[in-house]
């Protein structure tokens, strides 16, 4: 039994062009931006009724700072070395082992509860997010 042959052709330039404005939309996509929108309100109507929601939110969900440990603490290897003086002797000298220790940051554990209270609330007044031009 014989097998036939397995042709692959290279994509034509149209297709590759049209590969690569894919490739860079999709990867385009990840970086849009959105921003807030109402139908009848007023830009200054908007940042009236977001710092409403962002008080009401902050409420809800109050600043709770935590210092969080990030990663945890390790050793550096030590090592010993030696060289030979003369004759049969040694002279050797250790570098001992490090404990780094870890390292630790203050968040705050409500951050991401208080956005979407406020996204919520901006909804829940008619806004909608769309994405920038």
């Amino acid at each position: 039994m014989t097998q036939s042959p397995i042709s692959i052709t290279a994509p034509t330039s149209n297709s590759a062009r049209v590969l690569a404005v894919l490739v860079l939309m999709t990867l385009l996509a990840g970086c849009q931006r959105y921003e807030w929108t109402h139908p009848t309100k007023s830009l200054e109507q908007f940042g009236g009724d977001k710092y409403t929601c962002q008080e009401r939110a902050s409420r809800l969900y109050p600043v709770a700072a935590a210092v969080v440990q990030e990663g945890g603490g390790y050793f550096t290897g030590g090592y010993t070395q030696c060289r030979r003086s003369s004759g049969y002797s040694r002279f050797c000298y250790a570098t001992p082992m490090e404990y780094i220790p870890p390292m630790y940051t203050t968040r705050d554990l409500n951050e991401n509860e208080r956005g979407s209270a406020v996204e919520s609330c901006l909804f829940s007044r008619g806004y909608q997010l769309v994405p920038a031009n």
